[in-house]
């Protein structure tokens, strides 16, 4: 349920009858399947999408339709709110109802559905405009049942007296905050407290000194929810002479107590809190609540008009006179599992596809050697030193070296300790094979990352020490370090000791640190049936952030590298495909590059999934490649942020420009944060889509090239490809080619005669991106 002072949503299903009374004026919403409402001895059937509105002294029943599931929501508009809008509120009742789609109200219905929808929406969001853009939703919300529902009733009343109750609730709602007296009032409109008290309550149907007291009940809301004040002093705030009092009229509107209601609907922390009693069976997932409400907002009638429609539009007002800072690419690790993969042809293919784009300098192995290899045993069992022990590994060293490849090794401690002495003698082998036949500039480059896992550090220091002298007594150029003993949701776990521990120990004597963020695991953990998403789509920033503050506070000053990460992409292989986020993507490149060292990424689905089959989540990552060597979406987010060059001229939350050699670079991006089970619906990602007025000032005077790189879920996404051959149960490989040349970037070229400012238009799809190059054309 939602609570403001001057409404309530909530969302709920219908599984049995109901009996109720209504308190305010309600609308009801079917968000799914049917109901039957029973009033006055008559039912009404309401399917999806219908409305029903209920009066203010209703008597109803909402009754289940025996296998038809059903959910609706309620939308209850506060009396006072209502009536000093309406004044004519208390004289007025109104009727919404199925049945007058028959009798030319289907425009009023779909107007007014709409409209509820969008108030239920802005709720959802962070929007900063969200406290004027309720007031304006609910305002028509009032206005459209005046218009449209207003039903006549019979009722004679003066205009004078409607105009003095109006004046009285108005002077109630800018003195709430005194203690406002009956007295005080009679005083101020010249009537005796009698007359007052009569007249209040034969226009109103309640006591002057109850109206006051909901009136500082329901503003006090805000207060007890959104800060840490007292009980007592929110009484006093709000009109209250003291807190007993306050505590009894509370309970008699919400049937709970202020602090109980506080601590159920947001503690202390301001995250919503885990409730210990049993979830009750009425509550919604987020989809089943938003998918319809962007339906409604999305169909059309013919009388909506075109404007109501139309794409959201951001002005862009960018300048060209400024240098700041030079565009940042931070080292790029690829990871392939496991050390043999590197043997693989299509896995060097595409390791130096990759690498001559975008400049990679590391791959990652994640197991070297479990058991002896038969050439090995062959090797000392023959006791020739020039028969090949390492042949195969051969191969794989000289591709390294001939493409300038170092490696990137995340050792297992946890693996390692549980090696036989004779395979870890065999490291020992190995790195010396590679020392006396490459040399030193081959070993200086390599990494060697020690994981933990969440082990207990005391257990595996040692193992690490053991590490860390059988590699300098190798080659004292292999750098040594270690992953930060913090995993995922990193605030949700009390690991403060495990970390204090590595900081003060491990850390001062490792040359680099490392860490991972994979925001995912928050869908195993849910308790909210509303969860804030918004902190785990930055959930990689946050953690970056984090660690970044415990560096300083350690007093650290080592290079940091994200070795593995993620966006938030749900827990379905659906959801991960349909939820085209390449934006997200791109923002938090944007932002790795100036946190850390270096990040890695996964090369390709296949080495993905097999190095993470034993893992708890098995949704995708960011993979580069799918299968036939396609390029997914991550592949190009890396290629448009490594494409930019030079300095950065100006930045944004939409934007990002930069100049080296006469061109201009501006990577424009519409990033869309939400529920990526919402993802599947066209109408809700339509609805996110936004058009830039872009005015670029302060441009070299001259003629230009205009080369306009779209990539979007249409122009790059392999997921929304494929749903173009769904007809066909088996692809061949021809097809399968083809689907992976189509898959790429839209290219668009123009020349054009810039004088000074550049202005132009573009329209970025949910996610999507847009990288605009002026390159100067010489005379």
């Amino acid at each position: 349920m939602i609570v403001n002072e001057n409404y309530q949503i909530s969302y709920q299903q219908l599984e049995s009858e109901k009996n109720s009374f209504s308190k305010e004026t309600t609308i009801l919403i079917v968000l799914e399947g049917a109901m039957l409402i029973t009033m006055d001895e008559m039912t009404t059937r309401i399917e999806t999408g219908e409305l029903f509105v209920l009066n203010t002294g209703d008597h109803f029943m909402l009754s289940a339709i025996p296998s038809v599931p059903c959910s609706y929501l309620e939308l209850g508009i506060n009396n006072l709110f209502f009536a000093t809008q309406f004044p004519a509120f208390f004289y007025t009742h109104f009727d919404c109802q199925p049945k007058q789609k028959e009798h030319g109200k289907m425009y009023a219905i779909a107007s007014l559905r709409r409209q509820v929808a969008d108030l239920c929406l802005v709720e959802f969001s962070d929007d900063p405009l969200k406290h004027l853009k309720v007031n304006l939703f609910l305002t028509q919300i009032i206005l459209s049942l005046v218009h449209n529902f207003q039903k006549e009733n019979g009722t004679d009343y003066h205009l004078s007296d409607n105009q003095k109750l109006r004046e009285i609730l108005e002077y109630i709602e800018e003195h709430y905050q005194d203690g406002i007296l009956l007295s005080d009032t009679a005083e101020h409109f010249f009537m005796s407290e009698s007359s007052l008290s009569k007249f209040f309550k034969k226009e109103t149907g309640d006591y002057f000194s109850h109206y006051v007291r909901t009136i500082c009940i329901k503003h006090s809301l805000s207060e007890l929810l959104y800060t840490k004040k007292s009980i007592e002093q929110i009484a006093l705030d709000n009109g209250f002479s003291n807190s007993k009092t306050y505590r009894e009229h509370f309970k008699k509107l919400f049937n709970d107590s202020p602090t109980h209601y506080r601590s159920t609907h947001f503690p202390e922390s301001g995250m919503p809190k885990k409730s210990n009693q049993k979830s009750q069976a009425t509550e919604l997932k987020v989809k089943e609540i938003l998918v319809p409400l962007y339906s409604y907002i999305q169909i059309a009638t013919e009388d909506v008009r075109s404007s109501e429609l139309s794409l959201k539009t951001k002005q862009l007002q960018i300048t060209t006179e400024k240098q700041t800072t030079e565009y940042q690419k931070k080292e790029i690790i690829i990871h392939i599992g496991a050390w043999d993969a590197l043997a693989s042809k299509k896995i060097q293919e595409e390791i130096l596809d990759v690498k001559k784009h975008m400049s990679i300098k590391y791959i990652s192995v994640q197991s070297l050697v479990k058991q002896i290899p038969l050439s090995v045993q062959i090797h000392e069992e023959a006791a020739m030193n020039s028969f090949p022990a390492f042949e195969k590994w051969d191969y794989i060293l000289t591709f390294l070296e001939a493409n300038n490849l170092a490696v990137f090794y995340q050792l297992s401690l946890v693996e390692f300790k549980a090696l036989s002495v004779k395979v870890k003698d065999l490291y020992r082998q190995f790195f010396r094979y590679i020392q006396n036949k490459f040399g030193t500039k081959v070993t200086s480059q390599w990494k060697i990352n020690c994981l933990f896992k969440g082990e207990p550090l005391a257990e595996y220091h040692p193992v690490f020490l053991e590490i860390k002298k059988m590699v300098a007594d190798i080659s004292p150029k292999i750098e040594i370090g270690a992953e930060i003993p913090l995993s995922d949701p990193f605030f949700e776990k009390e690991e403060q000791q495990q970390v204090s521990i590595f900081f003060k120990t491990m850390a001062t004597i490792c040359d680099f640190l490392s860490f991972s963020a994979e925001p995912n695991y928050v869908f195993k953990n849910l308790d909210s049936s509303f969860p804030d998403l918004k902190n785990y789509h930055q959930y990689v920033l946050n953690k970056t952030l984090y660690i970044k503050h415990l560096l300083k506070e350690y007093e650290i000053k080592l290079p940091l590298y994200l070795t593995e990460w993620n966006t938030l992409t749900g827990m379905t292989r659906n959801s991960n495909g349909t939820f085209f986020r390449g934006a997200i993507i791109l923002k938090d490149l944007l932002m790795i590059d100036t946190l850390v060292e270096g990040f890695g990424f996964w090369l390709n689905i296949e080495v993905y999934e097999q190095q993470t089959q034993n893992r708890p989540l098995k949704n995708d990552g960011l993979e580069l490649f799918h299968y036939y060597s396609g390029k997914r979406p991550a592949y190009f987010c890396l290629l448009l942020a490594r494409r930019m060059e030079g300095m950065v001229l100006a930045q944004g939350e939409e934007y990002i420009l930069t100049y080296e050699a006469g061109r201009y670079q501006l990577l424009l991006f519409n990033t869309n944060y939400f529920d990526p089970h919402l993802s599947s619906e066209e109408a809700f990602l339509k609805s996110q889509a936004v058009t830039f007025e872009i005015e670029l000032t302060a441009i070299k005077i001259g003629a230009y090239q205009i080369k306009q790189i779209e990539f979007n879920r249409h122009n790059g996404a392999l997921f929304y490809t494929y749903e173009d051959f769904q007809q066909a149960k088996m692809l061949d490989l021809e097809a399968q080619n083809y689907i992976v040349d189509r898959t790429r970037p839209k290219i668009k070229v123009f020349d054009t005669q810039i004088d000074d400012t550049f202005n132009y238009y573009v329209t970025l799809d949910t996610n999507g991106i847009v990288l605009l190059e002026l390159t100067p054309i010489l005379s």
